[in-house]
C-alpha cells in the first residue's frame, strides 16, 4: 500500500483552520495594535476626550468586520485573474501531439507531468470480456464509497442490471478506494466482490477529496481493460438512472428528448386518423402527414452569458492556434447541421422503429451531462469547496459537467484520458475534467434531464429523466425505479 495518500477532509479543514488563526493572532496583531495607539494619539490631539474603552471596541469592530471580508473571500476576489483573457493551465502549452503519440504508443517529445501511479487491488479484467467478440453500447462506472453496500446492492437490482434490454449489451462496474484503518470493511468487501465480480479497487484513501484519483483511475482501467463499448456512463452510487432513456439519449442527443414527443404527437396522430376511417374501405386510408416537415431545435437552457455547447471531433485540430480554433468553430458548426440534418429531415417519414436508428459517429467527442457555463470558485474559508489563488487564480471555472452523472464517447474518453497526462492534479473531479477538456479541445455538451439536484417525484414527472441526484436511500431509489419501470420510462 502506498504511503502517499492525498490529504483527507479533515486534515486539509484543519490546515485552513490553523494558517488561519495563525495569520490573524500573529501577522496582523501588531498592525491592528499600531492603529489603535495611532487613532487614540490623533483623538486626544483633537481634543476628543476619549477613554481606551470606547477606542478598543472600535479596534474590536473593525478587526471583526476584516476578518468576517477575509472569511468570505472578499479580499481573494480583488486579486483574481480575469478567466477570459488570461487562462492557462499546467501544462501550459499545445498537448494534443503528446496527446497522439500517447494513444500511439509512442513516446511524447515532453514528459508527462501528471500519472495516477496507483496499483489495482481488486481487477476484474475479464469484465468486460466474456468472449473474443465482445462489444457493449455502454458501460456504467459507478463512482462508489466503500463502505455504501447497501447503494451497490440496490443498484444491481435496479438500474444496474446488465441485462436490462437484450439488444443493449451492457456492463456495470463500481469503483472503489481503500479504507486502510478498518480491516472489517475492507474484508467485507473483498468478500461482495468475490460474490459479484464487478467492484475495482485502487490503493488510494476513499475520500471526497480523492474523487479525481478514483475518477482518472477509472479512465485507467477502462482504457486498459474495457476499450470495447461505444459509450461510457460515470454516476454517483446515490443517483437514479433510466437506463432505458440512456439508451435513447446516445441515439440521438442533439434533439433529446424533443424527437420523442414529436414522435409520440405523430404516432398519435396516425391512431386517430385510422380509428376515424374504420368505416372508410382500407385502401382509401391518407396519412395527411406523410409530407410533413419538424423543425425541431436544440433547446438548451443555460444560465445569462452562458454559450452553446456541441460535439467536437478530432479532425478539427491544427498547428497553428489561430487557425485551428476557426477551423474547429467551423467543424463544430457542420457537424451540429449535419447531425440536426439527419436527425431532422425525415422525422415524419420514419417508422416507430427507426425514429431509434439514428447512430452517432464513431470518432465523435461526446461529453454530455448538466453543465456549468460560468461557475465562480468558491472563496470563503470553510467551504467544502474552498480554493485558494495558488490553487486557481481565476474569476470563473471553465465549463465543466458535473460529476454526479456524465456520459462519453469512446473517442472522448481517450482524448480526455491522455490529456490528463498533461493536466495539473486538482482536487474537485468535476472542474479536473473540465480543465482537461478545455485542453482536448471538447465542450462540454448541456442536456436538462441529466438533474444536478434532486428532482421532485411523480410518476409521469420521470418520463423523461435520464438521471437525478440524491437517492442515497436504496430502498427509496428500487421504489421509484420499479415505479417507472412498470411505467415503461426506466
Amino acid at each position: 500500500m502506498k504511503n502517499d495518500y492525498r490529504q483527507s477532509s479533515s486534515e486539509l479543514r484543519e490546515k485552513n483552520l490553523h494558517g488561519l488563526l495563525c495569520r490573524h493572532l500573529s501577522d496582523k496583531m501588531c498592525c491592528y495594535l499600531l492603529k489603535y495607539y495611532l487613532i487614540r494619539l490623533y483623538l486626544q490631539r483633537r481634543g476628543h476626550p476619549i477613554s481606551r474603552i470606547k477606542v478598543l471596541r472600535c479596534m474590536l469592530c473593525g478587526i471583526g468586520i476584516i476578518i468576517l471580508l477575509e472569511f468570505f473571500g472578499a479580499f481573494v476576489h480583488i486579486f483574481e485573474v480575469t478567466y477570459d483573457d488570461n487562462f492557462v493551465y499546467p501544462y501550459e502549452g499545445n498537448v494534443h501531439e503528446f496527446v497522439n503519440a500517447l494513444r500511439r504508443n509512442e513516446k511524447p517529445e515532453v514528459k508527462p507531468i501528471n500519472e495516477y501511479k496507483y496499483a489495482f487491488t481488486l481487477k476484474q479484467p475479464q469484465k468486460c470480456k466474456e468472449n473474443a467478440d465482445s462489444t457493449f453500447r455502454i458501460v456504467y462506472i459507478v463512482k462508489s464509497a466503500i463502505k455504501n453496500f447497501d447503494r451497490r446492492t440496490a443498484i444491481r437490482n435496479s438500474w444496474g442490471i446488465e441485462k436490462r434490454f437484450f439488444d443493449v449489451p451492457t456492463r456495470t462496474i463500481f469503483v472503489v478506494g481503500m479504507h486502510p484503518y478498518d480491516q472489517e470493511v475492507e474484508a467485507k468487501l473483498k468478500q461482495e466482490a468475490g460474490i459479484y465480480n464487478d467492484i475495482v479497487q485502487a490503493d488510494f484513501v476513499d475520500s471526497y477529496y480523492n474523487n479525481t484519483i478514483k475518477t482518472m483511475m477509472s479512465f485507467k482501467w477502462l482504457v486498459k481493460y474495457c476499450l470495447n463499448s461505444k459509450f461510457y456512463m460515470f454516476v454517483d452510487d446515490d443517483m437514479y438512472v433510466s437506463v432505458k432513456n440512456v439508451a435513447t439519449f446516445i441515439r440521438n442527443p442533439a434533439n433529446y428528448p424533443f424527437y420523442l414527443m414529436e414522435s409520440r404527437k405523430i404516432y398519435s396522430a396516425h391512431k386517430r386518423e385510422i380509428k376515424q376511417s374504420d368505416l372508410m374501405d382500407h385502401n382509401d386510408i391518407n396519412f395527411n402527414n406523410k409530407n410533413k416537415t419538424y423543425d425541431l431545435k436544440i433547446k438548451m437552457s443555460f444560465k445569462k452569458n452562458s454559450t452553446i455547447h456541441k460535439f467536437t471531433n478530432n479532425n478539427s485540430r491544427r498547428n497553428n492556434m489561430h487557425e485551428k480554433q476557426e477551423q474547429l468553430n467551423e467543424n463544430r458548426k457542420m457537424e451540429n447541421e449535419h447531425l440536426l440534418k439527419l436527425s431532422n429531415t425525415s422525422m415524419s417519414t420514419r417508422t416507430k422503429r427507426q425514429l431509434f436508428d439514428f447512430e452517432l459517429p464513431d470518432d465523435i467527442r461526446l461529453f454530455a451531462g448538466f453543465v456549468f457555463t460560468r461557475s465562480a470558485p468558491h472563496r470563503h474559508k470553510f467551504s467544502k469547496w474552498y480554493v485558494t489563488l495558488k490553487e486557481y487564480p481565476y474569476h470563473l471555472w471553465p465549463p465543466y459537467v458535473t460529476a454526479g452523472a456524465y456520459i462519453l464517447s469512446k473517442e472522448a474518453l481517450l482524448d480526455l484520458y491522455y490529456t490528463s497526462f498533461y493536466t495539473k492534479h486538482f482536487r474537485f473531479d468535476d472542474i479536473f475534467l473540465g480543465l482537461v477538456a478545455k485542453k482536448a479541445d471538447i465542450v462540454p455538451f448541456h442536456c436538462e434531464e441529466f438533474h444536478f439536484y434532486k428532482k421532485a417525484y411523480t410518476k409521469h414527472s420521470y418520463t423523461y429523466v435520464i438521471t437525478s441526484h440524491g437517492y442515497g436511500d436504496s430502498n427509496e431509489l428500487l421504489q421509484i425505479w420499479n415505479e417507472q419501470k412498470a411505467l415503461g420510462n426506466a
